[in-house]
């Protein structure tokens, strides 16, 4: 075992050290005009703004997470597209000239990209609508796609303008939480969602992106509805219930929500229809309060 792990990292190292070779003989990647044609993502997140911004004859892996994420978005967004698992092997066999990240990989991964020629990007997690376009506009420019970034914000802006000068008639109060006591607060984006919908997040605390509440205070505080994470593939689903205080069951029932985990957890245009579908969803709850 220990025999086979050194062939496969002096293999390794000699595949870097004709990668760097190649490189620095030639200089082609670096100076290669036009927008880069083999655009790796290594995060699930740049994923899907990747996929949504680029065309797929330009992509060359994404993160095997992409296609569940995809299918919560847009179903068929990720067909066809290689996958990748972030590795430097994965950043050798798929020779990209530009890679997509959150700043989360490894420095093995990162001098590689160096060495192969590729420029890498970070592009900060999304805590808000307004990091979203940040976002967009940066992965556009990155991938020499910034009309298609703009047409993207556009659609996600006409959404949260509709939804603002359409306000619900009353102000529910709701929480996203699923029987854990760590919930999305103030500064997440699931607060900037729960907020577009027209609803209030009690969970919001000023300065605090994750707050601490448990049965106890939920039960205190009877929020109108609770959200939480299930429908990842665009369905929802009661696994998360199974935990639930028997309780919070009997008094909540009814009145809980999924939204779609992709679009709370990755700022993508769609994270506004989440706000949508929440709204459409509040409105049709049972009258009166929680257990009455």
């Amino acid at each position: 075992m220990r025999r086979a792990f050194l062939f496969a990292v002096a293999g390794l190292a000699m595949t870097l050290a004709g990668c760097g070779r190649t490189v620095a003989a030639t200089g082609a990647r670096a100076a290669s005009p036009g927008p880069p044609r083999r655009i790796m993502s290594l995060n699930l997140c740049t994923d899907l703004l990747l996929l949504e911004i680029a065309p797929k004859a330009r992509i060359a892996s994404v993160t095997f997470l992409a296609k569940d994420g995809a299918k919560a978005i847009a179903p068929g967004l990720a067909d066809g597209v290689a996958e990748n698992r972030g590795s430097a092997e994965d950043v050798v066999r798929f020779k990209p000239d530009l890679i997509l990240d959150s700043g989360l990989s490894s420095p093995l991964v990162r001098d590689l990209a160096r060495r192969v020629g590729a420029k890498v990007v970070d592009v900060k997690n999304a805590n808000n609508f307004q990091d979203i376009r940040d976002d967009l506009r940066q992965v556009g420019e990155a991938v020499g796609e910034p009309a298609r970034a703009e047409a993207l914000i556009g659609r996600m802006d006409a959404t949260l303008s509709d939804l603002a000068a359409h306000p619900p008639k009353r102000k529910l109060r709701v929480v996203a939480w699923s029987g854990g006591s760590a919930v999305p607060g103030k500064d997440s984006l699931t607060d900037a969602i729960i907020t577009a919908a027209g609803a209030e997040n009690i969970a919001a605390r000023p300065g605090a992106a994750e707050s601490s509440f448990g049965v106890e205070e939920l039960l205190a505080t009877r929020p109108d509805a609770l959200l939480y994470g299930g429908a990842t593939l665009g369905q929802p689903s009661l696994l998360d219930d199974e935990g639930q205080h028997r309780v919070v069951r009997r008094l909540y029932a009814g009145r809980r929500i999924a939204y779609n985990d992709a679009a709370h957890t990755c700022g993508v245009p769609q994270s506004a229809d989440s706000a949508v579908a929440i709204r459409a969803a509040l409105a049709r709850l049972p009258a009166g309060e929680p257990g009455r």
